[in-house]
């Protein structure tokens, strides 16, 4: 199994890694993806991880990095997005990216020539999306992960001091059709959903949950964050509980976990690498993305 994980170490972007052999190959950071304007936290954060059937897109603060399908870097979208963006998803010839600082999704289409959307999550209505800063102050919910899956688009509130909670959203006119804030965890991150089971991890507990109570204590403490599924397998990583400022530092590991017996299969360490921001696997498919893999599949 091959899996991509963003670090927070200021000097690789990102982790190509072979769960089977360990063998890892590095995603540099470059200069341009550093940017000094950005004052009180990483200026250099790579966060959510999408892709097409050509593109590789991985967001940074504000830009939304473009690579080929040899993981070499292509251009920065024209498109300028949030601080402190989180989780991507493809859909419907657009990169949707979850922006907490303005409680919205923004939906940056796959064409250079097509106009950027948001999706406004408190006031549930779609416009033209404004590339204005928005702030921590206004981060309500801390909105971090996204999924379109069996017809829904599944939203995830982290609470930010408050409870978390999951929105379920029509896939195409994004009406609002339920909300789980019931035995969901706290500070929750990722979702997938296999067979019609959602499932996240509670961050806050160090736990897989799910909507049918499903409920797996995490063997390593630490702060769990980066989540994928296989019809086998979760794939979670686990970092070093940190502060903000400290977050480029410490190490992390990623759990592979089979699902028929809920058994620790293995565990890679990724020393010195600083916070695991997202992670997702890349050659097979993966229940916590819903797109086609990035790489011939495995097997």
């Amino acid at each position: 199994m091959l899996i991509l994980a963003t670090i927070s170490d200021m000097k690789r972007l990102a982790l190509v890694m072979n769960l089977a052999s360990g063998e890892t190959s590095v995603m540099p950071v470059r200069a341009e993806f550093m940017d000094p304007t950005i004052r009180g936290r990483a200026q250099c954060r790579p966060f959510g991880i999408t892709w097409n059937a050509s593109e590789l897109y991985i967001v940074n603060n504000r830009q939304l990095l473009v690579f080929d399908k040899n993981f070499t870097f292509l251009r920065i979208s024209p498109t300028r997005l949030q601080v402190n963006t989180h989780q991507l998803c493809y859909n419907n010839q657009r990169v949707w990216a979850a922006s907490p600082w303005i409680n919205s999704l923004v939906g940056v289409p796959e064409n250079a020539s097509g106009s950027a959307v948001e999706f406004d999550i408190r006031k549930q209505v779609i416009h033209d999306y404004d590339s204005g800063e928005g702030s921590e102050e206004e981060d309500i919910y801390h909105f971090n992960s996204l999924l379109w899956a069996e017809g829904s688009l599944f939203v995830a509130a982290h609470g930010r001091g408050g409870p978390s909670f999951i929105n379920q959203y029509d896939a195409e006119t994004f009406r609002l059709l339920s909300v789980r804030d019931e035995d969901v965890g706290g500070h929750i991150h990722g979702l997938a959903c296999h067979e019609g089971e959602l499932f996240w991890l509670s961050t806050a507990t160090n736990e897989i949950r799910s909507d049918a109570g499903y409920c797996r204590p995490l063997s390593r403490s630490g702060y769990a964050r980066g989540f994928a599924v296989t019809s086998r397998y979760f794939v979670v990583a686990i970092s070093e509980y940190l502060k903000r400022g400290l977050r480029h530092c410490g190490d992390s590991w990623i759990q592979l976990i089979d699902r028929q017996n809920d058994q620790l299969i293995s565990e890679l360490l990724l020393k010195d690498a600083g916070s695991v921001n997202d992670l997702r696997i890349l050659d097979e498919y993966d229940f916590a993305h819903c797109v086609s893999p990035f790489n011939t599949p495995a097997g």
